[in-house]
């Protein structure tokens, strides 16, 4: 039985609040904040005890939500809980950040009370809750000009049609009246993400300790009715370690798992999945691959630092390498370089347009930005840290080196989407079908020494 329920965006602010039975305090939130602002930027646990009241959340797109009980909740539950109010927020928000969510607040409020009724779970289905929402969705305002992220499937009049759509262009809300589907104002489409979040770690002299790829294909439908999709992914696809792997197999997976509701009768033989999508947002399928993968990783970093003892300083000069095809491109990379306790000022030389050299001395950080890395190209920086002392123990603060990083057309595991068909007696149609391909840094990290 849940006391209280609150949304927090990162800059502290409380967007929503619920007291289910009037025995919390408006205090819940600032205790919590208050326990955020002591972690300096750690991760929370996700369950913590906190002046005799239980704390639980998950983080979302920089956005906290919360629960909090005077009794004992089951963890994995109400974690899970949590994960799917936030996914009916996106569902009917259309997307999930703090403006969409300032933008719709009555909607937000009107979804937690079907959700969650005097502290009791009713239901979390986005098709069932759909009858009980009353309140119209505020769009919240894109960027005309947002690169390209969704490319078609399927063949056009003329052979092959390609067709692209902005990487925004599913940030939309589930379409409240059902009698509007279909007609001049919305369109049949179907959007497939896959994506990967890579975890890294690489030696001083660039070889790999560690390297792991979690991925998921996630699925978003704005069809008519309940139609039957079939979804067709690579045909040389195998899936676990021990599986014998021939001359020529491009994609290996270590594990898979798939949600309850699809019917892999086609899966062993076509590598086919029958699916039959329900309204908002839906993960179909998990895997994994870990040990040696199958691209190359896609940055190489090499660092050498010199000990200036007269000027009390160190220079590090960093080298980043783009391994991406030409043809391809990273978009916000940061690299990030934690600096000894005794710095008392960085400078990074950074001359190259659209790059940026911040130093956080709170927390004693060197960020260095580039805000688009061209497949196949070189970059440098020369930085220079000044220090209150230098001894031994003062360079061995240094580092490690990480990336964040987003590569869009381009998966480690190059696993593919072949194809994605409906088959609806009832409606006669053609959906747009979108699929797009994203990996990101989880975890990319590279030692100094």
């Amino acid at each position: 039985m849940l006391s209280q329920f609150f949304i927090i965006s990162s800059r502290g602010d409380v967007l929503i609040n619920k007291d289910y039975h009037g025995n919390g305090t408006p205090s819940a939130a600032e205790i919590f904040l208050s326990r955020l602002k002591q972690s300096k930027g750690e991760e929370l646990d996700p369950a913590m005890e906190l002046d005799g009241r239980y704390f639980l959340h998950v983080k979302r797109n920089s956005l906290y939500f919360v629960c909090t009980s005077y009794k004992e909740l089951p963890p994995f539950a109400t974690i899970e809980l949590l994960s799917r109010v936030s996914g009916l927020v996106k569902d009917y928000c259309g997307v999930l950040t703090e403006e969409g969510i300032r933008l719709n607040l009555a909607l937000v409020y009107e979804l937690l009370d079907e959700v969650i009724d005097y502290g009791y779970v009713q239901t979390t289905s986005t098709k069932s809750l759909k009858p009980y929402i009353r309140s119209d969705t505020e769009a919240v305002k894109t960027d005309r000009f947002a690169d390209v992220g969704f490319l078609t499937l399927g063949p056009g009049l003329f052979g092959t049609e390609f067709r692209f759509a902005p990487s925004h262009a599913a940030d939309k809300p589930i379409p409240m009246n059902p009698s509007s589907q279909g007609g001049s104002g919305s369109r049949n489409e179907v959007y497939v993400d896959v994506i990967e979040r890579m975890t890294v770690l690489l030696a001083a002299n660039g070889s790999v300790v560690r390297s792991e790829v979690n991925g998921s294909l996630q699925m978003k439908s704005f069809v008519v009715g309940n139609p039957e999709l079939k979804l067709g992914l690579s045909e040389d696809l195998v899936i676990g370690k021990t599986s014998e792997v021939g001359y020529g197999t491009a994609v290996r997976l270590d594990q898979a798992q798939f949600h309850p509701s699809i019917d892999l009768s086609d899966f062993e033989h076509k590598r086919a999945m029958t699916i039959h999508p329900s309204e908002g947002e839906c993960t179909i399928m998990r895997y994994s691959i870990t040990g040696e993968l199958p691209s190359r990783l896609p940055f190489q970093i090499s660092a050498t630092t010199t000990e200036l003892e007269d000027k009390q300083c160190l220079e590090v000069f960093l080298e980043i390498q783009c391994d991406l095809p030409a043809s391809s491109h990273a978009v916000d990379v940061e690299l990030h370089l934690p600096v000894p306790k005794a710095t008392t000022d960085v400078i990074g030389s950074i001359s190259v347009v659209g790059q940026a050299a911040e130093y956080k001395s709170a927390e004693k950080l060197f960020i260095w930005t580039i805000k688009k890395f061209q497949g196949a190209s070189q970059l440098k920086s020369r930085i220079r840290i000044q220090l209150s002392q230098l001894h031994r123990a003062t360079v061995m603060e240094l580092g490690p080196v990480s990336l964040q990083f987003e590569i869009k057309n381009f998966v480690s595991s190059q696993l593919q989407v072949k194809y994605l068909k409906l088959f609806d007696r009832q409606h006669s149609y053609v959906p747009y079908r979108w699929v797009r391909y994203v990996t990101l840094s989880d975890s990319y990290t590279i030692r100094l020494r």
